[in-house]
């Protein structure tokens, strides 16, 4: 797993360095695919045979001046980053296609030569070991790969420069804040493009040690990796703001992808799009890695959502008179996440608790699966009921001539989804084909109701509240919300049951 990391690891160094200048290179997984394509060209061509030596050197150079000139770009004319190695990204794709020809090139292993000493095997006493309940046969292996070692040679290089030089201060103050900065007489400038050459120069590396450890190049090596690098780098402490970041954070968020990815392949998941699926996810976390582990507090969960629940408990009319004018947008959408999150949780706990007790089947919403399709799926129902009860709330209250703005419809939907944990139990006995009363829809439907009434009842107190309608009203912008509800649900209903989809 070490050697999977090694390449995000590499690239990972020099992506850190530039994000905490607050600047981004979407291009490094073209450049590693091109330079590995370029030293496979050039060591391996009868007309020109450079020595690989001279081939390290030239790919190298190569990369800093092309990560100077998009620095150039970037500072000079004052474009944004990441439109720029966008375009880069594209540029170079094209120019690794056209010099290999959509073909794969491969350099033999004596034309390698300085090579191998950054991808290649070293020769070790043959280890035998035996895990029992893991590795029930014995186990072999003879060679101990050089990348793992680059992984911590570079590491102390790139921890080093960062914390212990005054370029890696520069880098931190730039990132931190770039306006005042130039009083300080750094120049933000000069920086940002050292921080550009460092890394393209370890992508180009990192291109040039797949090769020596592959022995090939094709036109779509390095297709996606920008994005896993990026992922790692967050996920291991690097702000996307910047001012602030950890090569150390970097070698562990590499290592998690790498773990993550091992035991995809090993449960036979590697192929059914599950990578893309696990890295975007981490993308999608790391972004929000300073809230979590920053912001996110018990004090924050408390304001956002105990504090809430216990004055829509003892009184939802206060609640909405007095309460909800000091609550924000954030703080709602927060309430709302954690309630959805309390709901999948809860339903997946509920869920495994009946198997343990002896439930039978696989559970099943719509979707068969595991915890991670149940949440998505439990997710996009209670935000679909968010959606669909902002719209008709919005529209109820201008029928009928209410007061409130849409900030106040929303207060009034997010807070009256409070119940909303309530529906984990009928979400497992419609999951687990459970029929008590009649059907297993049916029964559903009917251990939803407690849910549905304390939503209505919270949902009714927030119309009457900020939206200034009188109770008649109020009752009919409730029908409306339960009227779209229930039309919502039918369309889906009779999608799914159709000819042209899998039944339910």
């Amino acid at each position: 797993m070490l050697r999977q990391a090694a390449t995000t690891a590499f690239i990972g160094f020099g992506v850190a360095l530039l994000m905490i200048t607050a600047e981004f290179d979407l291009s490094v997984g073209s450049m590693y695919g091109l330079s590995a394509a370029f030293t496979a060209l050039i060591i391996g061509s009868s007309e020109l045979g450079l020595d690989p030596l001279f081939a390290v050197v030239l790919i190298l150079v190569f990369a800093a001046i092309f990560g100077i000139t998009q620095g150039l770009i970037v500072v000079k004319m004052g474009l944004p980053s990441l439109i720029v190695t966008i375009g880069t990204l594209t540029l170079v794709r094209g120019i690794q296609r056209i010099f290999l020809g959509g073909t794969t090139v491969a350099a033999a292993s004596e034309d390698i030569g300085i090579l191998w000493w950054i991808g290649g095997n070293i020769q070790i006493p043959t280890i035998s070991y035996q895990i029992p309940g893991i590795h029930d046969d014995v186990n072999t292996f003879s060679q101990f790969p050089i990348q793992i070692l680059w992984i911590f040679i570079l590491l102390g290089v790139f921890h080093y420069i960062l914390n212990y030089t005054r370029f890696g201060a520069h880098v931190r103050a730039t990132g931190d804040n770039v306006q005042s900065v130039d009083t300080t007489g750094i120049d933000p400038q000069m920086i940002k493009l050292g921080a550009f050459a460092l890394c393209s120069m370890m992508a180009a590396f990192a291109g040039m040690s797949y090769l020596a450890r592959f022995g090939s190049v094709s036109s779509g090596t390095g297709n996606g990796l920008a994005l896993i690098v990026i992922a790692a780098v967050v996920l291991g402490g690097t702000k996307l703001t910047g001012g602030e970041g950890s090569m150390v954070g970097v070698v562990l968020g590499a290592v998690v992808l790498a773990i993550a990815n091992n035991i995809l392949t090993l449960i036979g998941l590697n192929i059914s799009g599950w990578n893309g699926v696990i890295q975007g996810g981490f993308i999608i976390a790391a972004i929000g890695l300073d809230v979590i582990f920053k912001g996110f507090s018990y004090d924050l969960l408390k304001r956002w959502y105990f504090d809430p629940i216990s004055e829509l408990v003892r009184s939802p009319h206060h609640f909405f008179d007095e309460v909800s004018e000091q609550m924000t947008t954030s703080e709602m959408f927060g309430f709302l996440a954690v309630t959805i999150g309390v709901t999948g949780v809860l339903t997946n706990l509920l869920a495994f608790v009946f198997s343990l007790a002896g439930g039978g089947g696989e559970f099943r919403l719509l979707l068969e699966g595991g915890w991670p399709e149940t949440m998505a799926q439990v997710y996009l129902f209670l935000a679909a009921m968010a959606f669909v009860g902002f719209f008709a709330l919005s529209a109820a209250n201008k029928f009928f001539d209410g007061t409130g703005d849409s900030v106040s419809t929303l207060l009034t939907i997010t807070y009256g989804l409070m119940a909303a944990p309530l529906f984990a139990i009928p979400f497992v006995t419609l999951g687990y084909d459970i029929a008590i009363v009649g059907t297993s829809l049916l029964t559903a439907l009917l251990l939803a109701i407690p849910a549905v009434v304390v939503i209505s009842r919270t949902v009714y107190a927030g119309i009457t509240t900020t939206h200034g309608l009188p109770s008649r009203k109020a009752l009919g912008s409730l029908v409306i919300m339960h009227l779209l509800w229930l039309s919502a649900m039918v369309f889906v209903g009779i999608g799914l049951t159709s000819e042209t989809m899998i039944p339910i």
